[in-house]
């Protein structure tokens, strides 16, 4: 069984049901040939959030639909400004040896609201798209 773990850091009033993520994961996991027992961590934030996060470890200080982050790869920084750690970002072990973390996942939920209906897109079926994207 995969270890899905959900975080909010945001004060949006949003109608969203995350409780439906943790049915289809799963799926993508056995789709990918990933073991059952993978970990995901997905973080919902809000627009100011993402943004900040994507300035820190990206160098870019907008807001974006999503962020990921890989135990396994570190990314381009775009920045001017040199940041420390970068390329040693250091990335959470889980204390289970037959559990293997897959990433992390930053989502706003307020650039993806703005995004769907602009789209006339589903909100849920652009979240769904960007955790299978993440």
């Amino acid at each position: 069984m995969s270890n899905i773990n959900i975080h909010f850091d945001t004060n949006l009033k949003i109608n969203f049901n995350s409780k439906h993520i943790p049915q289809y994961i799963p799926s993508i996991f056995e789709i990918l040939n990933l073991n059952p027992s993978t970990q995901i961590n997905i973080l919902f934030v809000d627009n100011n959030k993402i943004a900040e996060l994507n300035s820190e470890f990206r160098g870019i200080l907008e807001p974006t639909d999503i962020l990921s982050f890989s135990p396994d790869f570190s990314g381009t920084y775009y920045g001017t400004e040199k940041i420390k750690k970068i390329n040693n970002i250091d990335f959470p072990k889980h204390s289970d040896n037959n559990k293997v973390l897959i990433g992390d996942l930053a989502i706003s939920l307020e650039y993806i609201k703005n995004q769907s209906e602009n789209k006339r897109m589903i909100f849920d079926n652009e979240i769904k798209k960007l955790i299978i994207h993440g």
